[in-house]
């Protein structure tokens, strides 16, 4: 096996810990920290902390958004969302031409937000919506045995390769033992799991000691360091970002699962949806693999000019009384936020 193969398996394993790996794997450690920092970038991969939101008190819902103004102004308009109200993702559906959304907040806020929501249609700037639960929304494991690490492609013989993940919900815990610095920390590992403490303690204008106590907290929140595969160079001509759906759920996630360039999973009571970014050459044999294996009942496209994800939000959360509601905000003060009176 290569030895970016071996260190990648091991960072799953062990999560960004040089050392660690370095020890489990024999590889050195200056060689573990070039393949991670350095090579990684270059065949594509970056590596992201998973948080299991539950762990956090959070409950996260799907949202389809059918968009009463152009796809653009609704976007600018999620953006707010995705800084003040509990909005983690959301992506214009170029197939539906609707907008998927999630969002991530406390369950007692729920109606809320529906009410929220319902003040949105009302002033049509929605046109409709429909909010789903999420038993989970969760990274899956890099299929490390159908990558070729030494010329950063996927290997195409994966459909004879079988693989399988337990499939594990995300419950909402209702005393979680967090703070805002922990959420805070796990904002910074959003953007650079190698983050080191030193560096850390200057951004939250800490201790060091203090941040190694908040680190220590917050990272058993993650329950995997994910590794992504996007091109580095013309993505647009080499993948395709897609969005699988199906209501026969438990054969479509058996047939999914095993497709290498599946990388994250979603279900509610009455659906089972998947994001892959799917090699151009092999997207065809991939479509007609799933076709054949399970029933898809949508295939669909983001447009990437119209897609975001957001982090946790530290700012709806105070050590004193926990997560915010910030759904009794007025929706003309939120619409002055995105510079547009008078809907």
């Amino acid at each position: 096996m290569d030895t970016a193969a071996i260190v990648a398996e091991a960072l799953m394993k062990y999560g960004p810990k040089y050392a660690k790996i370095s020890k489990e794997t024999g590889v050195p450690t200056a060689t573990v920290r070039y393949i991670l920092t350095k090579r990684f970038p270059k065949l594509g991969l970056s590596v992201r902390a998973a948080i299991n939101c539950g762990l956090l008190g959070l409950q996260r819902y799907l949202v389809m958004i059918e968009p009463a103004l152009p796809p653009k102004f609704t976007s600018n308009l999620l953006n707010v969302f995705g800084e003040f109200m509990y909005l983690t993702y959301y992506a214009y559906l170029t197939r539906q031409r609707k907008f998927m959304t999630i969002f991530t907040l406390p369950p007692k806020y729920f109606n809320s937000f529906i009410e929220f929501l319902n003040q949105l249609k009302s002033a049509n700037i929605i046109a409709d919506f429909e909010a789903s639960k999420l038993f989970y929304m969760k990274g899956l494991p890099f299929r490390v045995d159908c990558f070729n690490f030494r010329e950063g492609v996927w290997r195409q013989d994966w459909r004879e390769r079988d693989s399988w993940v337990p499939e594990i919900y995300e419950v909402p815990v209702n005393n979680s033992n967090i703070s805002k610095i922990d959420l805070l920390i796990l904002k910074e590992l959003r953007k650079n799991v190698f983050i080191k403490y030193i560096d850390l303690a200057k951004i939250l204008k800490l201790t060091r000691q203090t941040v190694k106590k908040h680190f220590e907290q917050a990272v058993k929140a993650v329950y995997m360091y994910a590794i992504f595969w996007f091109p580095p160079w013309n993505p647009e001509t080499i993948a395709v970002p897609t969005i699988m759906a199906s209501h026969n759920i438990e054969e479509a996630r058996r047939v999914l699962i095993n497709v290498p360039y599946t990388f994250t999973e979603m279900r509610t009571a009455d659906k089972y949806l998947t994001f892959s970014v799917i090699p151009s050459i092999d997207f065809y044999k991939t479509i007609k693999y799933v076709n054949t294996k399970a029933v898809v009942n949508d295939i669909d496209f983001p447009d990437m000019n119209n897609t975001l994800s957001f982090g946790i939000h530290p700012n709806l959360y105070s050590d004193k009384s926990g997560w915010l509601n910030p759904f009794d905000t007025g929706i003309e003060k939120i619409l002055e936020g995105v510079g547009c009176r008078g809907f």
